[in-house]
């Protein structure tokens, strides 16, 4: 076996460990990504954005990660109230060693988000014990997160090889699919990031990245997917008494008026609030605005009572997630849930059968 990784991680084409790749084609590529998005979730003129089948606006949640949201997204997730990122560690940390077993020998890992990868973590220490030289290859949209956490992991493991991949998931994929890497592929979604959408979409995304980035039987992916019931919980998650979520969003909205070298929104112009919701259980935050805003470089011009929603939440249980699975095509392997809340890890397969396990 340990013959079998040395040849698989032997390749010439495997970048130097400890580097950052850009897959994104730089600033500019990433610049371009975000105003995209922005024209066509938040800015939309002539074509409306129409997820649900009604006019939306929506801020692309991409936005909220530059230097200083990632900053304050440090801080919330240390929040008392805020349950999900110790949740998905804790769930690493007593069910970890059987997730490491299910990596094949010489995976490439993909970790799809990785932020700070205090997550991934303790699932890259018991790789490391077991020996399985692994690749694993963080994705994010911030490069300087990026070398950071690189100059922190890769002196900590001999089996366990990082590399950054700066950009977003597709330029990720798309930068994988150009390699010619044979190892097995096992993507990471950690944080309740593929199936967070309402049913249909989420199933169109997990379907289209299946097509696009499984290609042998042994490539699986490992998702986490928030399945809390209660309202209360969820809510106090959000809305913390220091305010913090609410400056890491309104953050999101001050960097939109840097990548569009407009400054459309102010904070003054704009009332934060939340909303939960059921069928689908979900929390969002909405600014409305308190008068008419205008730009008119932009073309734009919102009304006083303009809603615009961002990061919406959803709170899937396991049986709607496994139906988002089948009809994407995917078979699920087995599930993993965090000993002391309602977050679930599901690992899938595409479409051929296996025997589900319970854990």
């Amino acid at each position: 076996m340990d013959l079998g990784n040395s040849h698989l991680n032997s390749k010439p084409d495997f970048p130097n460990v400890g580097t950052v790749i850009d897959a994104c084609g730089g600033d500019e590529g990433i610049s371009e990504f975000f105003r995209n998005m922005l024209h066509q979730k938040l800015l939309w003129t002539d074509k409306q954005y129409c997820p649900i089948g009604n006019p939306q606006r929506l801020l692309p949640s991409p936005l909220l990660s530059d230097a200083e949201g990632l900053r304050l997204w440090r801080e919330v997730t240390r929040l008392p109230s805020y349950y999900q990122t110790d949740g998905e560690i804790e769930l690493f940390k007593k069910h970890g060693r059987e997730v490491a077993l299910s990596v094949p020998p010489g995976a490439i890992l993909i970790d799809l988000g990785c932020g700070d990868v205090r997550k991934a973590k303790p699932l890259l220490d018991y790789l490391e014990q077991l020996k399985n030289s692994v690749w694993y290859f963080a994705v994010d949209l911030s490069r300087e997160a990026l070398e950071h956490q690189m100059g922190i992991l890769t002196p900590q493991y001999q089996y366990v090889k990082c590399c950054g991949l700066w950009g977003t998931f597709d330029n990720g994929l798309a930068w994988l699919n150009a390699q010619s890497f044979e190892n097995p592929r096992f993507f990471m979604s950690l944080g309740s990031i593929f199936g967070n959408d309402h049913f249909d979409d989420a199933v169109k995304y997990l379907s289209s990245w299946r097509t696009k980035g499984f290609q042998r039987q042994t490539d699986a992916l490992l998702l986490t997917m928030d399945g809390t019931e209660d309202p209360k919980t969820i809510w106090e998650s959000y809305h913390d008494h220091i305010g913090l979520f609410e400056q890491f969003i309104r953050n999101g909205y001050k960097h939109s008026n840097r990548v569009l070298k407009q400054d459309w929104y102010r904070d003054e112009d704009w009332e934060f609030s939340g909303l939960t919701q059921e069928q689908p259980r979900m929390h969002r935050f909405i600014i409305r605005a308190k008068v008419d805003v205008t730009c008119p470089a932009l073309n734009l011009a919102l009304p006083a009572g303009t809603e615009i929603d961002c990061y919406e939440a959803f709170k899937y249980p396991a049986e709607l997630m496994r139906a988002q699975f089948a009809k994407a095509g995917f078979h699920e392997v087995a599930y993993w849930k965090a000993p002391r809340v309602d977050i679930y890890q599901y690992l899938i397969v595409s479409g051929h059968e296996q025997p589900s396990l319970s854990n």
